[in-house]
């Protein structure tokens, strides 16, 4: 788990590549639309690699300095950007053909991007407000905002995590649905198992999980092969007979 600088820049390492692995491989027709998804490995593995950096900071009192940047950084990732990233992930890939559905992606969307400005840039006005320290082996960052505290902090994460993973839900690809239950199950894990430091077990979690969308990026190429062999097979041949 997220439980050293090592764990968090060996996630960077592995996920980086893959991500950009999964963006050359979507990068033309048929999965084109999933381009974003794709790059949701790269941008988890910076987010990472922030970790760590947070780790070093808190293991040596004489990189004290790199601690609250750090911090601020990866807080950017886990409390604002990926609040707007999903959904809009979700939108670009294309929402089943409910007209309900995609209204439904839009104001997740909305609602994100409000959502996260409003808990992050406190936080960018006053660094401050960010202290980052070791419990029971995992990183809590104790933040003072007038963001927090408005929320209840069970009904603020039940509300985040809705609207991360509904809009991957409500998409008409059965691997990304099946992603965003993977995602739910690590929610519910992070929040009993690891309470008091959740932001970053969660990221954790997730960012593993992110390595999956390398084979969520292939569905689309899988189903129109499938499609295509399907009606190679069902179309009747003619033979030409002798005049």
């Amino acid at each position: 788990m997220c439980f050293s600088s090592s764990s968090s820049f060996a996630a960077a390492a592995l996920l980086m590549p893959l991500g950009g692995l999964a963006v050359r491989r979507c990068w033309r027709e048929p999965s084109s639309n999933l381009l974003p998804l794709a790059l949701t490995p790269v941008l988890f593995g910076l987010q990472q690699a922030l970790e760590g950096l947070v780790w070093i900071g808190l293991d040596s009192g004489s990189l004290e300095p790199l601690t609250q940047p750090a911090a601020l950084a990866y807080l950017f990732f886990a409390l604002c950007f990926w609040l707007a990233w999903f959904p809009w992930c979700a939108l670009k890939a294309g929402a089943t053909g409910d007209g309900h559905h995609r209204w439904l992606i839009r104001i997740c969307l909305v609602l994100g991007l409000m959502l996260g400005l409003w808990l992050w840039l406190p936080l960018l006005l006053d660094p401050s407000q960010v202290t980052p320290t070791v419990t029971i082996g995992s990183i809590e960052y104790q933040i003072r905002s007038p963001a927090h505290g408005v929320v209840n902090h069970a009904w603020g994460r039940l509300i985040y995590g809705l609207i991360v993973t509904v809009p991957l839900l409500l998409t008409p690809f059965r691997r990304l649905r099946w992603f965003a239950a993977a995602i739910v199950i690590a929610f519910v894990y992070a929040q009993v198992a690891y309470l008091h430091a959740f932001s970053s077990v969660w990221c954790y979690l997730t960012a593993m999980l992110s390595a999956l969308l390398l084979w969520v990026v292939e569905e689309p190429a899988a189903e129109i092969g499938a499609v295509a062999v399907q009606t190679t097979s069902s179309t009747p041949r003619t033979i030409d007979m002798p005049q």
